[in-house]
C-alpha cells in the first residue's frame, strides 16, 4: 500500500513534467489570459487661453495752468471821458462805473487809469473786413441792418461797428451783439458790442461798437451775432420823450469829422441825464464812427438843451450824419 502512494506520487510528478517539456517544445499552449480593453479617459490638451488685448493705461497728461490774465487798463488823457473810453473797449456806461467805483465820471483827471471790465479771448491771427453773418431769429425783434465793419487804429486794435435794427412795434433795452474775428488757423477772437444808448427804439436802427485792443493780426474777417436784450414794458416812465432840432450839417469834401450843433427839447418831466449821439456814415451807408455827447449835470433845465460836439471818422470819406437822443427820467 505505501508502495502504491509512492508510485501514484511519481506517476503525477511525471506528468507535470511531460507537461512542462510539451510547453518547451510547442507541443502544447497554455490559455493566455487577455485584459479586456477598458475605457481609458486620454486627458483633452488643456486650452491655451488666447491672449487678452490689455489697455496699457494711458499716460496722465498733467493739467495746463490757465495763466490769469492781466487787468485791461487805459491812462486817461486830456481829451477823454468815461463814455469815451466805454466805446473804445466796446463795454457799456454802467460796466466801466462799476469797475470803477471811486472814479468821478465827469471828474476825472488826466493820468487817471481805469480798469477795463473785458476778458477777450487770445487770438492767434486776421485784418480785413468781413461780411459775414448768421442767420437771423424769426422771432427776434433785432436784426442786423448791415454787415459788421472794423478799422484798425494807431494803437494796433480795431474799433467794429454792427447796425443794429428794432423791428418791432416796442423799444428794447440793453441790446448786445458778438463780434468775432476769424483768421485762418486761428482760435477766434470774440468780444460783446453794446449800444451807446439803453434804448433802441422801435424801427429804429442804431450801432453797436466793440473794441479789441492790441496786438490783432493784420487779417481777419469779422462777423457778429445778435446776444441778449430786455424788454420794455408798457407804460415804463424811465424814459422821456425827447426831440432834436439841428441845423443839417455841412461836411467839409475830404475832412475827417463833421460838427453836430442844435437842441434837445424835453417836452414834459425833469431829466436825470441827457445824451445826444452822432454817427457819421459813408455813400453806402457804413458806419465810419460815432461820439456820444453828455449833458453836464446837474441839468439846469430840461426843457431845451444846446448841444455842440463833433464826430470823427475812423477812415473814409462821410456822407451823413445822423442823430439819435435819450433823456432819463429824475426818479426820486
Amino acid at each position: 500500500m505505501q508502495k502504491m502512494k509512492l508510485k501514484y506520487g511519481t506517476y503525477i510528478m511525471f506528468i507535470f513534467l511531460l507537461a512542462l517539456a510539451g510547453c518547451a517544445a510547442g507541443d502544447a499552449s497554455l490559455p493566455t489570459i487577455v485584459p479586456l480593453p477598458t475605457d481609458t479617459l486620454v486627458p483633452s490638451p488643456s486650452a491655451t487661453p488666447l491672449p487678452t488685448n490689455t489697455l496699457a493705461p494711458s499716460p496722465t497728461t498733467p493739467p495746463i495752468p490757465t495763466p490769469t490774465p492781466s487787468p485791461v487798463t487805459y491812462t486817461v488823457t486830456e481829451k477823454d471821458d468815461m463814455f469815451g473810453v466805454a466805446l473804445r473797449y466796446g463795454v457799456s456806461l454802467d460796466a466801466l462805473k462799476a469797475a470803477n467805483p471811486t472814479v468821478i465820471p465827469n471828474m476825472m483827471g488826466v493820468g487817471t487809469v481805469l480798469i477795463i471790465p473785458i476778458t477777450p479771448t487770445p487770438l492767434s491771427t486776421g485784418a480785413g473786413q468781413g461780411n459775414t453773418t448768421p442767420t437771423p431769429d424769426p422771432f427776434s425783434p433785432l436784426r442786423l441792418a448791415m454787415a459788421p465793419v472794423c478799422y484798425q487804429d494807431a494803437l494796433g486794435g480795431a474799433y467794429c461797428f454792427a447796425q443794429l435794427e428794432n423791428v418791432s412795434e416796442s423799444p428794447v433795452e440793453n441790446p448786445s451783439v458778438r463780434f468775432t474775428l476769424s483768421a485762418t488757423g486761428a482760435t477766434p477772437l470774440e468780444l460783446d458790442g453794446f449800444l451807446p444808448f439803453n434804448i433802441l427804439p422801435a424801427q429804429e436802427i442804431m450801432p453797436v461798437v466793440a473794441y479789441f485792443p492790441a496786438p490783432i493780426p493784420a487779417s481777419f474777417e469779422v462777423s457778429a451775432k445778435i446776444l441778449d436784450w430786455l424788454p420794455v414794458m408798457p407804460g415804463d416812465t424811465r424814459y422821456l420823450e425827447a426831440e432834436i432840432t439841428a441845423e443839417p450839417p455841412v461836411v467839409a469834401a475830404g475832412s475827417s469829422f463833421v460838427v453836430a450843433a442844435g437842441m434837445v427839447n424835453i417836452p414834459q418831466g425833469d431829466a436825470e441825464y441827457v445824451w445826444v449821439l452822432g454817427v457819421v456814415y459813408d455813400m453806402d451807408g457804413q458806419v465810419l464812427g460815432l461820439r456820444r455827447w453828455e449833458a453836464e449835470v446837474p441839468l439846469l433845465t430840461s426843457s431845451s438843451i444846446p448841444f455842440n460836439f463833433r464826430i470823427y471818422a475812423m477812415q473814409g470819406e462821410i456822407a451823413d450824419l445822423k442823430l439819435f437822443v435819450e433823456a432819463h427820467a429824475n426818479i426820486p
